[in-house]
């Protein structure tokens, strides 16, 4: 959705997880939405979240993506270190964790979360490459940047933008920089939806 332009979905699904991470400090493998529990809470170091929290961070400059990326540090540190890299969690509940570390936790969920602590990396600041599916980067023929556009959220008019000087960390005062980019409204249903504790 990122990449295609769709932001004000890519925001709202990210939430979603966001609530799922505040809730468990990890992201089940399985959720059921519908009953509000998990049914298969086996947390293997997945880059998903941290690769999404990324890409919105590169396409909107909200701080509240860097505030994502310290809690799932923090928690990554907490409950998934152990004597010698870091574990697959058995259970998000329980916060058991088993003897295994999948590579992808390595080469994609580190690389994300690297790329976001080092705001600086020439990484961030190129536009000639794109990350795979896997975490690998490719490069961009000048022929396909000049026809890649960047939609406005909320723009149903099909009219193609570039809207990375529209929000910096800069722009935002110091006391909403945590503040998620979405309404109180729609935080206060997803606080419901997933039973959340805040």
């Amino acid at each position: 959705q990122i990449l295609h332009g769709d932001l004000e979905a890519a925001i709202l699904h990210h939430a979603l997880f966001y609530g799922l991470w505040l809730k468990y400090d990890a992201l089940p493998e399985r959720y059921n939405w519908f009953l509000k529990k998990c049914e298969y809470a086996l947390y293997p170091l997945r880059p998903e979240f941290a690769e999404a929290t990324y890409l919105l961070f590169q396409a909107t400059r909200h701080p509240f993506y860097l505030f994502n990326r310290e809690k799932i540090y923090d928690s990554i540190q907490t409950y998934n270190k152990a004597k010698c890299g870091y574990a697959t969690l058995n259970s998000v509940i329980s916060k058991k964790q088993e003897d295994r570390m999948e590579s992808f936790f390595l080469s994609e969920t580190c690389k994300y979360l690297y790329l976001l602590f080092d705001l600086d990396n020439p990484l961030n600041k190129r536009s000639d490459f794109i990350f795979t599916t896997e975490g690998h980067l490719m490069r961009i023929s000048e022929f396909a940047r000049e026809k890649m556009t960047i939609f406005q959220p909320s723009d149903l008019d099909s009219q193609p933008r570039n809207i990375s000087h529209l929000y910096s960390c800069e722009s935002f005062p110091r006391h909403r920089q945590m503040v998620p980019p979405f309404s109180d409204e729609f935080w206060g249903n997803l606080v419901d939806f997933i039973d959340l504790k805040v």
